[in-house]
């Protein structure tokens, strides 16, 4: 399993709706990131990626620390 690092001040300011399909994304980071949304840069397959999730109202940008089956999260937005 994957340590998945928290963004709580953006989290905390997510819909109530969003809540549980956030926590779906953060389960899936958890078993195995590199297959969760896709690339950033299409042409950098294993830098940073992206996952939309509400219907694409919400996008989460993270990376992947592999030697310490880590996943830090760099951007939450939503429109």
């Amino acid at each position: 399993m994957y340590e998945v690092d928290p963004l709580d001040d953006e989290v905390g300011s997510l819909p109530g709706d969003l809540l549980a399909e956030f926590a779906e994304v953060c389960r899936a980071l958890e078993l195995s990131p590199r297959t969760v949304g896709r690339p950033w840069v299409a042409s950098n397959p294993t830098g940073l990626r992206v996952v939309t999730f509400g219907a694409g109202l919400a996008a989460l940008v993270f990376g992947v620390i592999e030697d310490e089956r880590r996943v830090f999260l760099v951007s939450l937005v939503v429109v």
